[in-house]
């Protein structure tokens, strides 16, 4: 990223800012912004040094354990006041803030995994090893520090502020496949035995389930179906007086989409269960809808008929994204929130921020006008890319959910409804049930998506 930032990209960055700052419309008249070549300021300012350099990683800064991503190298301090009124910042925090932030490291690599996704391993949190570290909000730290400084000895009158006391808990489930005894998926079992499909677990447990399976396939209802979970996830859910998002899955000619349409009485049934239960209902958006508007619009449409209010919030499925181009699909066809934005290979902080922000689309240097609510951590990262164990699975998520609370913002978790499968996970409905409550016990308060948008709605920017 070479170059100093752009004047609607100090606009994007002091937006989000101002989700923790109040009065920061006070300070303004005082920024003055200046580069290395023309280092000269007035008095009774504050001075962002603004870095003209491209990320180079090997010069990073750390401060207070963090590395700041633009530093000016031969600045002993992040800040400084002079003369009692004039206030330094000697790194370029904010343009630190902006590349995690705007997602600059992958709208501008052309690196893809096999799902053609910008990969955890290429990005800039894994060469440092601080994925689960919320980077922006550091900075964001470090910038409110010395403008408490300042403002003191000025007599400027601003305040902290952040959206939960302890966090925010947005609990959300992708809605992929609904039978566990489904011909597909019995046959799919057998053909991993038979070495023609990877196994995902030891073969003598799957040959167990496989044997298992048949009976119920052929005779639908002789068992209860493990990915026909909702009610015993609501009821673990209630327990812990937390409300949550589902996100269901179109049919869309893949055979990685639903293997249910929207229009089955018995979906059209799970769903008005749900808003009866105060949850929210979205659209999970099918590979083709990440990359084409009618599959979008089509995927929606279908989903409203069958769901009694208006779905306003999506996340993509595989979270597979094209950005920003996935955003402005999303946009014109009315969802009014995404929460896509998490690495599938390593839980934690993808665009270094545990609070909802609005995405930019560095194409036309605008911010886009719609909320991202960070995806934190998910069940297919825990077991299937990291393959951790139950106790090291809780340790990584309560890990991150520490970070969070440290800036009051919202932690979110997705949880499939298909990951309850005891053959091939024993004690994986225990795990899950001790998780909501180790980490639903010091949430300030549990949210669902559509309620975290009018919370945003809310938010005032002064």
């Amino acid at each position: 990223m070479k170059g100093a930032l752009t004047q609607n990209q100090i606009e994007y960055v002091l937006f989000h800012l101002g989700q923790h700052l109040g009065g920061l419309d006070r300070l303004r008249p005082y920024f003055k912004f200046v580069t290395s070549d023309n280092p000269d300021y007035d008095l009774d300012k504050i001075v962002f040094y603004m870095s003209e350099e491209k990320l180079d990683l090997t010069n990073c800064v750390v401060e207070r354990g963090i590395p700041i991503l633009f530093p000016l190298p031969a600045s002993p301090t992040v800040y400084e006041v002079i003369d009692d009124h004039t206030l330094i910042f000697n790194h370029d925090l904010l343009k630190s803030a902006f590349y995690l932030l705007s997602g600059y490291q992958e709208q501008t690599s052309e690196e893809v995994d096999f799902m053609e996704r910008f990969p955890f391993e290429k990005s800039v949190q894994s060469k440092l090893g601080v994925i689960t570290k919320p980077l922006v909000n550091y900075y964001f730290n470090l910038l409110i520090e010395g403008f408490e400084l300042f403002a003191e000895r000025n007599g400027i009158d601003i305040y902290r502020k952040q959206l939960f006391d302890s966090y925010g808990f947005l609990l959300s489930h992708d809605i992929d496949r609904v039978d566990y005894f489904h011909w597909r998926e019995t046959a799919y079992r057998w053909m991993q035995i038979f070495g023609l499909r990877k196994p995902h677990y030891p073969k003598k447990r799957l040959f167990k389930a496989a044997v298992n399976s048949i009976l119920p396939t052929i005779v639908p209802g002789l068992r209860d179906d493990p990915f026909w979970s909702f009610k015993k996830m609501r009821k673990m859910e209630r327990e812990n007086n937390i409300s949550s998002s589902w996100y269901f899955l179109n049919r869309d000619g893949s055979p990685h989409d639903a293997r249910y349409y929207f229009s089955e009485k018995r979906i059209k049934d799970m769903i008005s269960y749900l808003e009866s239960e105060g949850c929210e209902v979205g659209l999970h958006g099918s590979i083709k809808t990440a990359s084409n508007k009618d599959a979008m619009s089509n995927a929606l449409s279908a989903l409203a008929e069958s769901c009694p209010v208006e779905v306003i919030g999506t996340r993509q499925h595989f979270l597979k994204f094209f950005y920003p181009l996935t955003f402005k699909i999303q946009s014109e066809v009315g969802l009014k929130y995404d929460t896509t934005l998490g690495f599938a290979g390593h839980e934690g902080f993808r665009n270094g921020y545990c609070y909802p922000f609005k995405p930019y689309n560095l194409k036309n240097d605008r911010m886009i006008d719609m909320w991202e609510f960070p995806l934190n951590a998910m069940d297919g990262t825990l077991f299937y890319y990291r393959k951790l164990g139950f106790e090291n699975a809780e340790k990584a998520v309560l890990e991150v959910v520490s970070e969070v609370e440290k800036f009051g913002g919202i932690f979110s978790l997705l949880w499939h409804n298909s990951t309850f499968d005891e053959d091939e996970m024993p004690g994986i409905t225990a795990f899950y049930n001790n998780l909501l409550k180790a980490v639903s016990s010091k949430a300030t308060k549990s949210i669902s998506g559509k309620h975290l948008l009018l919370m945003m709605d809310d938010v005032k920017q002064t």
